[in-house]
């Protein structure tokens, strides 16, 4: 499992600085008793409960994430309703950072209550793309012009409503594939990190008198990253898993091809030499009315699909990060620790 030989390194470190704390605080307390020194004594009680703490948190933390641990097994038991469960790499040691890495970048669908779901990074990619494709077709039809005698006229003025829309649904969507990726990336800095260094870090600063708080945050910084912030992945797919995309890929391939076939009939019918006069005008019009038809459809279709996307992408991870953050300040002061953010602390 990766990270566990680092886990493993710094218990062995904490679990040795914690023996000769022991030994120091053994020693101040008899030297107390010895000179009947008051503050002595209290100083040397005081390190030597730190010390029998620190044992105890060393032991239940390797009890804890250690192979086959207690927290490690309760996340896979969370975790076994979701597909995939298991990876390899950074992301094996947690089944719970596996789903959410796949839940979000992954290639193939995941699985959440049996039931198949496209990975955001695919579907956001399945919609970009011809959505951009129809965002070019319909800058071509909006920059005809067209003379008939005396009289001209373009698409430019009646496309142009539509073309500001799906520029920024593009966007939209764009940004949104951004935070996909960030999160993605975030996910695997964690799998790297929180318990095969933070933690240890963590576990070793806590057993110095001067560090005791640092390594106390620091412990609770690295089990809320490897504990809660990816099990909140797992409620937030629960949540959105029962809605399913008002835009799918054979939608918008469908909606391509129509507008693709309007676009055919409007140049085929500005350059049929057959065509004269107010014919070309009856044609274009039809076709233009057509378009104008589905684009409508489409674009309350893309509404749907992108409003859920951004709760997806950003409204759903902003609530993981405040559970996270609370489950770590509390954790902290268990350990003895305390995490402010100043005139931002308002959890």
């Amino acid at each position: 499992m990766v990270g566990i030989l680092p886990y493993f390194f710094g218990y062995y470190i904490a679990v040795a600085l914690i023996a000769i704390m022991l030994a120091a605080s053994g020693i101040m307390l008899g030297l107390g008793y010895a000179t009947d020194d008051k503050k002595l004594k209290e100083l040397g009680k005081a390190e030597l409960i730190q010390s029998i703490i620190n044992g105890v948190i060393v032991g239940s933390l390797l009890l804890a994430f250690g192979p086959n641990g207690i927290i490690t097994s309760l996340i896979s038991g969370i975790s076994s309703g979701f597909y995939p469960s298991s990876c390899t790499g950074i992301l094996s040691g947690n089944s719970a950072i596996c789903f959410a890495y796949n839940y979000l970048v992954g290639i193939n669908p995941v699985s959440v209550g049996g039931v198949q779901h496209a990975t955001l990074l695919d579907s956001s990619i399945t919609i970009l793309t011809p959505l951009a494709l129809l965002y070019t077709a319909i800058g071509v039809v909006g920059s005809l012009n067209f003379s008939i005698g005396i009289v001209g006229f373009s698409f430019a003025k009646l496309f142009s409503p539509v073309l500001s829309q799906l520029g920024y649904m593009i966007s939209a969507i764009t940004f949104a594939i951004l935070g996909i990726e960030v999160q993605a990336v975030l996910l695997k800095f964690i799998g790297l990190t929180a318990i095969p260094i933070l933690l240890p870090v963590g576990m070793v600063l806590r057993t110095f008198y001067f560090t005791r708080r640092l390594g106390g945050a620091l412990i609770a910084v690295a089990i809320g990253l490897f504990v809660v912030y990816p099990l909140t992945y797992l409620l937030d797919a629960q949540l959105t898993g029962q809605y399913t995309g008002s835009v799918t890929a054979s939608y918008i391939g469908s909606a391509i091809n129509s507008t693709t076939g309007v676009n055919g009939t409007l140049l085929g019918g500005t350059l049929d030499s057959n065509s004269t006069g107010y014919g070309i005008l009856g044609t274009i019009e039809g076709a233009a009315r057509g378009m104008i038809s589905e684009l409508e459809a489409l674009i309350g279709k893309l509404i749907d699909y992108i409003a859920l996307l951004i709760v997806e992408v950003f409204f759903l991870p902003t609530f993981s990060v405040i559970l996270t953050v609370i489950s770590t300040r509390e954790l902290a002061r268990a350990l003895g620790s305390e995490i402010s953010f100043g005139k931002f602390d308002i959890f």
